[in-house]
């Protein structure tokens, strides 16, 4: 198992080098205490939890370029489904056609790339923690929340939030449904696909709207 994270975090060091190189600009700081985890939107934790922007994106860009299967530059709603698929199989240990929280703490346990455990708070305050894309909420143009212009909205797991039948296991169709609710997100001309720019446009909001927080909360 050692051996295995080695190699993984070795891999994606390499490939992050590799991207790194190849954007331009500055690498922007968001908050010296705040790292976001990059995750698809079947839930599947794709590195290390990051305050870097150009590392966060040449790692949300290596899922892109893996799940379009055809390699024509965007993703289709049949491509998404099938990243869902595969990750569901990953999630149900057991293979009962359902995922528990225990399954997915028991799968996330075993992987190279974790979250760290944190006290959660629908504030964002002056201590170290890692939060997912989805749990961070800007305010509307003009307004703050509390004297901050984000907030986290608590308890959110990018995996346990597709049950929307609230019997605390989440189904293949579940999970299908989550992850093409996402993509109709990104699918900003509702043309059916989405390009590498309109899935990073999304995906980056989160580090955007914690750029914008004047002060670091």
């Amino acid at each position: 198992m050692r051996v295995l994270r080695v190699l993984a975090g070795a891999a994606l060091a390499g490939a992050m080098g590799v991207g790194l190189v190849g954007c331009g600009g500055h690498d922007m700081p968001v908050n010296p205490y705040l790292q976001l985890v990059p995750v698809s939107p079947s839930g599947q934790i794709l590195g290390p939890p990051s305050g870097s922007q150009l590392q966060y994106k040449t790692v949300l860009l290596l899922w892109f370029h893996k799940t379009d299967a055809n390699h024509d530059g965007v993703l289709t709603r049949d491509e998404v489904l099938a990243d869902a698929d595969r990750s569901f199989d990953l999630f149900d240990l057991d293979h009962d056609g359902s995922i528990t929280s225990a399954e997915l703490e028991k799968y996330r346990l075993s992987q190279p790339f974790r979250p760290q455990p944190h006290p959660v708070t629908s504030l964002l305050g002056a201590q170290a923690r890692t939060v997912q894309p989805d749990s961070v909420e800007a305010a509307p143009e003009g307004q703050r929340y509390q004297g901050s212009r984000v907030r986290l909205q608590v308890g959110l797991d990018p995996v346990m939030s597709a049950d929307t039948d609230s019997d605390f296991r989440v189904t293949r169709e579940e999970l299908r449904a989550q992850s093409l609710r996402k993509f109709d997100q990104w699918d900003a001309d509702h043309d059916g696909k989405v390009t590498a720019d309109e899935f990073l446009t999304a995906m980056m909001a989160p580090f955007e709207a914690l750029t914008k927080s004047s002060g670091w909360f």
